[in-house]
């Protein structure tokens, strides 16, 4: 009998056996080799397309969350100000040092004060009141520790600050706190009276001149700075056992790198205009400027009252480290790269100090702008 393997032989004569040779295996790991590599660097551009995406998203969340918590105190300040009828003066009037002590720090009427940080952040501070009679005034006789009011404390708590303001032609003014308020709803104990040095606690309420007593509810100041980890920070007076300056710095929003804010001021009005002109002027912002000079600490009583608005400028970081330059300065030339700039719709937008943040331009920025009327303000119109 024929073996199997003579028979295979047989039927397929000149058939040897065969496999890969070695160029065909390295053409074959080169094939492979080179998809390989196509397929990890298309998901690596994913990866950091997808990258640059969320941390744009991430800027994007934390630059309007500051914006809004900004805007949201702006749009209040000064709120609690009485607001009086055009023959009496506004208490924008009173002597900008009227003042009380909350809780160790002496807070006055400006509504809005922004301190200027030079090459680093400003601080924004800003004041109003809660009262629930939105500022409404009572005529007050007798003397200031124990005046007598032509009406109810409708409106009015306990704890609450309290303004006594002379008018018209004296606007002495004094802050103080209604400690104790009887169950008609009249005074039963005032403590705190910051009386101004020209004024005493019997003159300004027994003078020719009548006075208006106002709660302005809890009158504290909300402040806005951004702290050595790059969150922006707000510290604020509460009605509560925690007033400023003792309640905590609260972070309101990461990866904010900067934080900028000027005032805009109307200029001197024509004594000659007419009064639809004298408003127009009023109601305008003719120039920003820093909180410098006139508009620095030692600001006068007219210059603050020049105020018709503030704007503010955030700048927030995409937290992603690239592995090359991608931001300058807003007057840099790299072609490629973005400028990091604010107030972009002047003619000459500015640049801002970012040499305190480590590898500042391996990183991008997002800046966000706002620009918000004192209404508190404005309303009072005979404050210039």
């Amino acid at each position: 009998m024929m073996r199997p393997s003579a028979m295979f032989s047989r039927q397929h004569p000149g058939r040897a056996e065969a496999g890969l040779s070695l160029v065909e295996l390295l053409v074959g790991l080169a094939i492979g080799l080179v998809a390989t590599l196509a397929i990890s660097n298309l998901f690596s551009g994913f990866e950091a397309r997808k990258r640059m995406i969320a941390g744009g998203s991430d800027a994007q969340s934390s630059g309007v969350l500051a914006m809004y918590y900004i805007q949201r105190d702006a749009q209040n300040a000064g709120y609690g100000l009485p607001l009086y009828n055009s023959s009496d003066p506004s208490p924008l009037l009173c002597p900008i040092n009227t003042s009380i002590n909350q809780g160790g720090v002496v807070i006055n009427l400006s509504p809005v004060v922004i301190v200027d940080g030079g090459a680093g952040n400003d601080i924004v501070r800003i004041r109003y009141g809660n009262p629930a009679s939105g500022g409404a005034s009572l005529r007050a006789t007798g003397t200031m520790t124990a005046p007598t009011l032509d009406g109810r404390l409708i409106g009015c708590q306990e704890n609450d600050v309290v303004l006594f303001h002379q008018t018209p032609t004296n606007p002495n003014c004094s802050l103080g706190r209604l400690q104790k308020v009887n169950s008609d709803r009249t005074i039963n104990t005032l403590s705190e009276i910051n009386t101004p040095p020209t004024a005493s606690p019997v003159s300004i309420l027994n003078g020719a001149d009548w006075v208006r007593f106002s709660c302005l509810g809890a009158w504290n100041q909300y402040e806005y700075t951004v702290n050595a980890t790059m969150e922006l920070t707000r510290t604020g007076g509460t009605s509560g056992t925690t007033p400023f300056p003792n309640s905590a710095a609260v972070p309101v929003a990461s990866d904010i790198v900067a934080l900028q804010a000027q005032y805009g001021i109307t200029e001197t009005i024509d004594p000659t205009a007419t009064t639809a002109t004298a408003a127009a002027y009023l109601n305008r912002v003719d120039r920003w400027v820093d909180a410098t000079g006139d508009f620095g600490p030692t600001m006068a009583l007219m210059d603050r009252n020049r105020i018709r608005a503030i704007r503010i400028a955030v700048i927030a970081r995409d937290g992603n480290l690239q592995r090359n330059t991608v931001s300058q300065a807003c007057n840099g030339a790299a072609a490629g790269v973005s400028r990091v700039c604010i107030w972009q719709a002047d003619a000459n937008p500015a640049s801002v100090d970012l040499s305190g943040v480590p590898n500042w331009q391996r990183y991008r920025y997002r800046s966000f702008e706002a620009t918000i009327p004192l209404r508190n303000i404005i309303w009072n119109r005979d404050a210039l």
